[in-house]
């Protein structure tokens, strides 16, 4: 029976964007760290969400547009469903798998 409640609990939660687990007061907390080691998401919540932090706008700013962010950016990932992104993060670790795989040199011992 646990397993089963657990299941529909992922379930649930992957099908889920960030938007609404905000509604469901999920990630709403104070974002108290520098800029610079904030997430992409927390720097957009912060500048457009309202999500409070004890860092000045000007400076979550200017990170922002370091990492080349935007607004149109921050839209689309806070609607993409977690499931969504967990199969997009898989699939990037096997592509730099394989690319790390290819790229490695071959060691010749010498004679």
């Amino acid at each position: 029976m646990k397993i089963i409640l657990s299941l529909l609990l992922f379930l649930s939660i992957t099908g889920c964007t960030h938007n609404q687990s905000k509604a469901l007061s999920a990630n709403t907390s104070a974002v108290n760290v520098y800029p610079q080691s904030m997430s992409n998401l927390q720097l957009c919540d912060t500048l457009y969400y309202g999500r409070s932090s004890n860092q000045t706008l000007a400076a979550i700013g200017s990170e922002f547009n370091r990492r080349g962010l935007s607004k149109s950016w921050c839209d689309r990932e806070t609607n993409k469903l977690y499931f969504t992104k967990a199969v997009d993060w898989v699939s990037d670790k096997v592509d730099d798998n394989q690319d790390s795989e290819e790229e490695s040199p071959v060691v010749v011992p010498a004679i």
